[in-house]
């Protein structure tokens, strides 16, 4: 391409999704970058600015006259569009080509596979629906321990007859078929694609209801400066994940509580829609915290604006789902910014009143941002789980790498779970492991504050320590040293296993207890009875299962060590027991009805799937 002629017509296909930023390098040069698709652009030298911005409104142009974008001279110019045009960017274009196809707002097919609920359910069904998604019982007063409290409300249906979680609805299991408008999305940026439609239907429902959502958001706005003053002074990550997480909880609150609870197919649109555009922005400081994909992940403490976040979501694709794109135009986004984070009006102003049943839903703002505190704090502390869990997968690992006889077969598998883990897992490092868990420490003293006006005197990761003196009996530690010594022979690489895994299962039950403290006081505020039983480690697995099926999981540790080593392990806040499995009484008594095991069961059925 070095003979690129001034008279060649290119193309920049799909123009509209150029995404244009300017912002500084890691030296703190000035850098003009564009975002066009999966690729990135990067423009360091300022002479260089103008051709850049040009270059992202022509979707068709003379090369030629790329000379004069920022006054280059056709030598510099021909040279970068060599380089755009070698890159994939840019083709050159026939003069009897036809437009490119547009798609705007054109009706597109359903990307929704059919659902599998034939109805709308709820967590408080008689028959229960947790046993029918996992086939095990959950006392209903562990709710939040396995469905986040931002997503409680997902299943409920709204007086539309539309899920509160939409497409997305959590757990996919539980969503029905609801007639959709899927269409072409028309807006700039890397939303306008053919692959990916938007929900036209449920932008009609935000607009309908736009005026009093938003008087509803600067109330949540001006509740959470209440607790959390500082933030008046300029909002952090973790300021904007609580407050979107406390406006989601009101439409949950309302839902599952024991008192007057609103009943499922009742709840008032607004308020619906007030979640549906609220998870947005909770999902993308979500991702801000969590996820090391595109960019570094951040601390909760870290500064953020409108503006700020706005553009991550543009870069990183934050409007974007497994099946759709955000439908809401920029300027929505950007009102509903403003007037969440800087307490300014909409472009068309505030609702001039609310109708009588949302002006009762305010006195329902501050328990239910009780409620999302409770969450949050459940939510940081089960969740601890998983980079325990990961760590002692990657000693497990690391004990058996090498071995021989009859370890050969264990160290494959575990480096097989650990090469999972190395490339597939938000968990892979340590240093993720550690932010991961700094996060919950931030997260789970901020909401302890926010409900006991003070934070707690230790860390959460310090609550979470275990004394394993106390905690494991020498039965327990005798019965799991004699499983892995049979397995792999009687030695120091036995004991460090198995020292490795109890320390795991203690820190298991400080999680399990510290759960059972939240979640009482979540019970309390939602007037629930006690449970009906003690909760156990292995029931917190329960999310994962109600996830499904994903590439980047390995097996509930305790389960594959049941599995492997031939023991049943229980964990409570109380009792750790390990012991051998009965034997079966019946060639016809099922290996998967022993009480305990059905997260192994649940396991060895993934593995069989196509």
């Amino acid at each position: 391409m070095g003979g690129l002629d001034p008279e060649t017509t290119l193309m920049l296909p799909l123009a509209r999704n150029v995404l244009l930023e300017r912002g500084v390098s890691s030296d703190g040069a000035p850098q003009l970058t564009l975002w066009y698709r999966d690729q990135e652009i990067s423009f360091d030298d300022p002479r260089h600015f103008g051709f850049g911005e040009a270059l992202a409104s022509h979707a068709r142009f003379r090369a030629g006259d790329a000379a004069d974008w920022g006054d280059l001279g056709w030598a510099e110019a021909q040279a970068l569009l060599t380089d755009l045009v070698d890159a994939g960017i840019l083709r050159p274009a026939t003069v009897d080509e036809a437009a490119e196809a547009r798609h705007d707002n054109q009706p597109q097919p359903s990307p929704l596979p059919p659902a599998p609920m034939a109805r709308a359910r709820s967590w408080m069904d008689a028959d229960s629906l947790m046993r029918k998604l996992t086939g095990v019982d959950l006392d209903p007063a562990y709710l939040e321990l396995v469905v986040p409290v931002f997503r409680t409300a997902h299943l409920f249906v709204d007086r539309d007859g539309r899920q509160v979680g939409e497409a997305n609805v959590f757990p996919m299991a539980a969503r029905i078929d609801v007639p959709t408008d899927w269409r072409g999305c028309p807006y700039p940026g890397n939303r306008y694609q053919p692959e990916k439609p938007m929900n036209v239907t449920a932008l009609r429902a935000m607009r309908q209801h736009w005026r009093p959502m938003m008087t509803l958001l600067s109330l949540f706005r001006s509740a959470y400066l209440a607790r959390f003053p500082e933030a008046r002074q300029g909002w952090t990550v973790g300021d904007v994940e609580r407050l979107t997480s406390a406006v989601l909880a009101l439409p949950s609150y309302m839902l599952l509580r024991r008192d007057a609870p609103v009943a499922n197919g009742d709840l008032h649109p607004a308020l619906s829609n007030l979640f549906r555009v609220t998870d947005g922005l909770r999902m993308v400081m979500h991702q801000m915290l969590f996820l090391p994909m595109y960019e570094a992940m951040l601390a909760p403490n870290t500064p953020i604006s409108a503006a700020e976040i706005l553009a991550y979501a543009d870069r990183n694709y934050s409007f974007h789902s497994d099946h759709g794109v955000c439908a809401g135009p920029r300027f929505m986004v950007e009102d509903f910014l403003g007037v969440i984070l800087d307490g300014v009006e909409p472009r068309g102003g505030m609702a001039a009143a609310l109708d009588a049943e949302l002006q009762g839903v305010i006195d329902l703002i501050d328990p239910a941002f009780d409620y999302a505190m409770f969450g949050l704090q459940a939510f940081g502390t089960v969740f601890s789980l998983w980079p325990a869990m990961t760590r002692c997968y990657v000693q497990i690992h690391q004990l058996l790498e090498g071995g021989d006889g009859v370890a050969v077969d264990l160290a494959s598998r575990f480096a097989g779970h650990f090469a999972r883990l190395s490339t597939r897992s938000f968990l892979a490092t340590d240093t993720w492991r550690q932010h991961r868990e700094a996060v919950y420490d931030d997260m789970y003293a901020r909401c302890v504050a926010a409900v006991a006006g003070r934070a707690p005197e230790q860390p959460l990761s310090a609550m979470l320590s275990p004394d394993l003196a106390a905690a494991i009996t020498p039965d327990a530690r005798l019965a799991l040293r004699e499983a892995v010594a049979n397995r792999l022979g009687i030695g120091t690489r036995a004991d460090e296993l198995a020292e490795a895994v109890l320390d795991f299962l203690a820190r298991g039950q400080r999680i399990v207890a510290q759960a059972e403290i939240i979640q009482a006081e979540t019970a309390a505020l939602l007037h629930r009875p006690a449970p009906a039983h003690r909760l156990t480690l292995a029931q917190l697995n329960l999310h994962n299962v109600l996830m499904g099926e994903d590439i980047r999981t390995v097996p509930f540790l305790p389960a594959e060590l049941a599995l492997l080593f031939d023991v049943e392990i229980h964990v409570d806040a109380d009792t750790i027991t390990i012991s051998r499995p009965p034997v079966a009484a019946a060639p016809s008594h099922s290996p998967g009805t022993r009480p305990g095991e059905y997260s192994a069961l649940v396991h060895r059925k993934r593995e069989e799937r196509p």
